[in-house]
């Protein structure tokens, strides 16, 4: 059973290595079989419109986010935890590199735990305001 404590840690690392861009600081947690998902099928953009499954799966579609997606001023709102499941709800100036578009972001994160490791990363955002910062 993973603590609170270890899972609000857990979370405050994976964030600031995702803010970083360190791939291994923001994978360094999850389990081999984790199961990340953008809530964004809507987009049809590979890596944000289905389940990505497994360590290897997940680093490559985190690198391409790195490559495609730029945070700017993020900032937990509320960290929820209720016993190895947490959600937390942030804000963030988003900005898509290849098209320099950016907007405020207010999106969350559910996230399971398991003997201390991540099993499942859920992400919901606005597909509406992804779509539109991604096209030209």
């Amino acid at each position: 059973m993973t603590d609170r404590h270890q899972i609000e840690a857990k979370i405050k690392a994976l964030w600031n290595a995702r803010l970083r861009e360190d791939i291994d600081g923001t994978l360094k947690d999850l389990s081999d079989d984790a199961v990340f998902e953008v809530n964004a099928r809507g987009t049809g953009v590979p890596g944000l419109c289905a389940p990505v499954v497994g360590k290897p799966a997940i680093r490559e579609a985190v690198r391409e986010l790195f490559v495609t997606w730029d945070f700017k001023d993020w900032k937990a709102i509320d960290l929820l935890i209720d016993g190895e499941m947490a959600m937390v709800r942030w804000s963030a100036r988003v900005v898509c590199t290849p098209t320099g578009k950016s907007d405020i972001f207010d999106s969350y994160d559910l996230i399971k735990f398991r003997d201390g490791k991540i099993v499942d990363y859920r992400q919901a955002t606005d597909t509406a305001m992804l779509m539109r910062l991604a096209t030209a």
